[in-house]
């Protein structure tokens, strides 16, 4: 277990590593080596889970890109794709040759998703169990579109199609969540009534995305945190994001709103 500094100062309790809530997802947009050795360093403790995002894996050096994925092993860290990487190769017909290179190459997980195209009900299942069983590979479905918005009942359909498939986890497309700074805070709490928590995990909007800032982004997980409390399962965190994301789990960020944060228990703006 990691000694932390100023252990005298009181905060909430946090689980450690591994957890199944509170689990805070990095997203690598081709972080360099040496890089990514010193993120891991500094706070790879607070990170349960890494995303090399979109199609990136196709434009890495397959030597690099095994020796960041075993980093990130080493460190207890677990490793997916983008959805959007394997979308592409559903596209083509390359599906299984995808799943073969991924377990090669020493990714934990494979994401499906349909952010850019429809996939059935037995489309979404076969590829699940396609991976887990034929590659032994952890699966992470995706709900959501890059572009339209699905209604709340068709979200609450699909996060059951994908769990009864045998995923892992579900990740809520942040386009389908918030628009710039507003959530769609119904749906938010209606998935959080009706499914366990360790199996939701709620994509934070990135800033590649037009209007998106990184001021939105924390105001964004600050509503996530104290809506849903610190064991909220987060994604899509810069490695610039990490120490700030727990400071507003544990209500030490200079915002009272989290009920069982650190600052509202010390008796400030209760």
């Amino acid at each position: 277990m990691t000694h932390l500094a100023f252990d005298q100062i009181p905060v909430p309790d946090r689980a450690t590593k591994p957890r199944r809530t509170g689990v805070t997802m990095m997203i690598d947009w081709g972080i360099p080596l040496a890089s990514q050795t010193d993120i891991i360093t500094s706070q790879g403790h607070l990170v349960d889970k890494a995303k090399i995002a979109g199609g990136i894996p196709r434009f890495m050096p397959r030597a690099l890109l095994m020796q960041k994925l075993a980093a990130y092993k080493a460190a207890d860290i677990s490793t997916a794709n983008g959805g959007l990487f394997t979308e592409l190769a559903l596209a083509q017909g390359t599906f299984d040759a995808l799943l073969r290179e991924m377990a090669e190459v020493g990714f934990a997980s494979v994401e499906v998703s349909e952010n850019l195209q429809p996939l059935s009900t037995m489309d979404k299942t076969n590829a699940v169990r396609h991976a887990k069983q034929s590659y032994g590979l952890d699966v992470l479905g995706e709900v959501g579109r890059k572009e339209g918005e699905m209604t709340d009942d068709e979200i609450m359909e699909d996060v059951e199609t994908y769990l009864n498939a045998g995923v892992s986890s579900v990740y809520l497309e942040a386009n389908e969540l918030f628009d710039g700074d507003s959530a769609r805070e119904g749906l938010i709490r209606r998935l959080a009534d009706n499914f366990p928590p360790e199996v939701l995990i709620f994509e934070l909007p990135v800033d590649v995305i037009p209007g998106i800032t990184k001021s939105i982004k924390h105001k964004t997980a600050s509503q996530m945190v104290a809506t849903l409390g610190t064991d909220v399962n987060l994604a899509n965190l810069e490695h610039d994001e990490i120490y700030l994301l727990e400071c507003l789990r544990l209500g030490v960020a200079g915002d009272t709103r989290h009920a069982h944060g650190a600052f509202r228990l010390a008796g400030i703006g209760a």
